[in-house]
């Protein structure tokens, strides 16, 4: 397991047990964003000039109202000369919350937008497929498929559309010297 999975394993564990999982990744999340628009807080969070005790401190008012799992959990990774990795921790403590509450995201990409009424029946067939775990989608519009969708979720890709089926077509006819 890497360092990043472990620190993931122990957040999680962490805020679940402080019942506090939605407002952990909210904050991590916001810490993170905040470390992205603040060449400040990067070089105070990462910086090696600022002594370790005084970035505790600091830690405590820069997290004042957020939980108290992300307090403990980015001094943790000041402790341990670990804070490179707290931008790396998000993805899989977001899949690990998601999984424990029985949500998956799915990666939909279509020739074109889908109507409300369109992503309720996908999310809903999906869900179904998917062993009745709630689906979130984040949709894209790809005009070069034609039609029909991609979906992706995790590392599998389902490519239901015009283009992959044609693309197929064209495959199986040059293994079989028609084309």
């Amino acid at each position: 397991m890497s360092a990043v999975s472990t620190y993931a394993e122990a957040l999680f564990r962490a805020s679940l047990e402080r019942e506090e999982l939605d407002e952990t990744l909210e904050n991590l999340k916001e810490f993170v964003n905040a470390l992205h628009e603040s060449e400040e807080l990067r070089e105070f969070f990462y910086g090696p000039q600022i002594p370790e005790t005084q970035k505790r401190r600091a830690i405590d008012s820069l997290t004042e109202g957020m939980s108290t799992s992300i307090r403990n959990f980015l001094k943790v990774l000041l402790d341990n000369d670990r804070a490179e990795i707290v931008e790396e921790v998000v993805p899989p403590f977001e899949d690990r919350v998601r999984e424990y509450q029985g949500k998956v995201e799915v990666e939909v990409t279509t020739a074109v937008e889908l109507s409300d009424e369109e992503l309720s029946e996908v999310k809903e067939r999906l869900g179904t497929i998917l062993d009745g775990r709630e689906v979130e989608l984040e949709t894209h519009v790809d005009p070069n498929l034609v039609g029909g969708a991609i979906f992706r979720v995790g590392e599998r890709r389902m490519d239901g559309s015009v283009r992959g089926q044609l693309q197929g077509l064209r495959n199986n006819m040059l293994e079989r010297g028609v084309a």
